[in-house]
């Protein structure tokens, strides 16, 4: 067997309206399409999408419990030319910040806020090509 590269990532999320509102509105994604509890972004080779907790659960077969805002098991990372800009606008919108933009000693200047249902999105620009 030989993995490509990733399809898709899909977010479990509580509240799907609530979700495809930050996603649109705040991050300025655009909704490629929804049915019922999955909704899809425009978002090119690897596509992100969203499924609600109750119908993953009711696919898995078992309970899901959500998860806690202090312990993440991921981030989304999105590419910016100008990282404090699109914090700052993403704050702006609505955006729930976390960490306020840093140089990282691997070459990168990242920013992070904080979906409605906990998910943390990273902002990076990447300093050597600027």
């Amino acid at each position: 067997m030989k993995l490509a590269a990733p399809d898709y990532v899909v977010l479990i999320v509580d509240d799907m309206d609530r979700a495809l509102k930050f996603y649109t509105d705040i991050l300025g994604l655009r909704l490629g399409h929804r049915s019922g509890d999955y909704a899809q972004f425009d978002t090119g080779v690897t596509r992100l999408a969203f499924y609600t907790r109750g119908a993953m659960a009711k696919t898995l077969g078992i309970a899901l419990q959500q998860p806690a805002v202090d312990a993440p098991a991921f981030e989304i990372g999105f590419k910016v030319t100008d990282v404090d800009a699109a914090f700052a606008e993403l704050i702006e919108r609505g955006a729930a910040p976390v960490a306020s933009p840093t140089t990282r000693a691997w070459g990168q200047r990242t920013a992070y806020v904080r979906d409605p249902d906990g998910h943390l999105i990273e902002l990076a620009q990447d300093l050597r090509s600027s």
